[in-house]
């Protein structure tokens, strides 16, 4: 079935931004003579699903965390362990960008 962006987000349920996000990062559609936006149902569920596992997850060493302004795990600098309630916290400093990040950990 082929839907308009608003169609398809409202059958999914989310933001229609998001439609518009997906189409950027490359969510297969097609233009129709009037240049209105068609989606075709299947292919969005493809689409999904293949870049739900484009990219494997990779644990973390001990002292890294995933730096935000980076958008890669780096080893952290200065790293510090804080109990934060019933969990415990792992801050430091990127070497790259100077951001503060901050990393759940296991008690241990």
């Amino acid at each position: 079935m082929l839907y308009s962006p608003p169609e398809l987000a409202e059958e999914l349920h989310i933001p229609a931004y998001t439609v518009r996000e997906w189409m950027k990062k490359g969510l297969p559609h097609r233009r129709d003579a009037a240049h209105h936006v068609w989606i075709n149902g299947r292919e969005v569920a493809a689409w999904v699903e293949a870049a739900r596992h484009a990219r494997p997850r990779q644990p973390l060493q001990p002292n890294e965390a995933f730096c935000v302004r980076c958008h890669r795990p780096v080893k952290l600098t200065n790293p510090t362990r804080m109990p934060r309630g019933k969990h415990l916290v792992l801050s430091g400093t990127c070497p790259e960008c100077g951001t503060s990040i901050h990393r759940g950990v296991r008690h241990g």
